[in-house]
């Protein structure tokens, strides 16, 4: 994580880092038994896992949120993921979480290798990322605009910018191998004509055949193993 982003963090509305991720909750597997947690928060997402009997370690980069991590959590490590020294034992984790992270990193590709040894041969990786491809932004760009916000797609902490092509990539050239993805979509009537009318632009241009369907997703759901395990 950039230092020079920290400023804009410290401006995020408290409930930022006390979000439980719906989305990576429903596809945990009860039989797990140990969890990473990057990126945890105040822990609300490993507590409802250690409700389940699994027991979940955190890291978090903010202080204030790490220390209401470590009343819910088996360990909590506070700092950042891109220079920490990591702790942990070799296939330590069934499962490592990255709930909406991966995108505040400066180098994603990096932290999942250095990760990959403290997964599990069988374990497995799930990620929350959001699409830059969304129609949203796409049409933001056709405008000339690529304007940050505080939250969002072009959230203002975002480092870095993946569509599912460009996680397929990341994951791949990471060690490890995509075992599934889920589309988490926002599909506003107002966005129906624009969407269908760049397909057709796609198709005849030759550029993609897919576009009418991933413009509308907001977010990707990757559950992902190491690559040839």
């Amino acid at each position: 994580m950039n230092s020079d982003f920290l400023p804009f963090y410290d401006q995020k509305k408290k409930d930022y880092y006390e979000g439980l991720n719906p989305y990576l909750l429903k596809k945990i597997n009860g039989h797990w038994k140990t969890v990473l947690d990057v990126g945890c928060g105040t822990g609300n997402l490993g507590e409802a896992l250690q409700d389940q009997g699994i027991t979940v370690y955190g890291i978090e980069a903010f202080p204030d949120a790490a220390e209401q991590a470590e009343n819910k959590l088996a360990h909590v490590l506070c700092g950042d993921i891109e220079r920490l020294a990591l702790p942990y034992e070799p296939e330590q984790f069934d499962c490592i979480l990255f709930g909406d992270v991966l995108e505040h990193l400066v180098n994603p590709w990096s932290v999942l290798e250095n990760l990959r040894p403290h997964l599990k041969k069988d374990g497995t990786v799930l990620a929350c990322v959001p699409n830059v491809g969304h129609i949203s932004v796409v049409l933001e760009l056709l405008a000339g605009k690529w304007t940050y916000t505080k939250a969002g797609l072009m959230d203002q902490t975002h480092l870095r910018f993946f569509t599912l092509h460009e996680l397929y990539a990341l994951f791949t050239e990471s060690g490890y191998t995509i075992k599934s993805v889920e589309t988490i979509r926002v599909n506003h009537p107002s966005y129906h004509n624009a969407v269908e009318a760049l397909h057709r632009v796609c198709v005849q241009l030759g550029i993609r055949q897919d576009f009418l369907t991933e413009a509308s997703a907001y977010q990707y759901v990757i559950e992902a193993g190491r690559k040839g395990e």
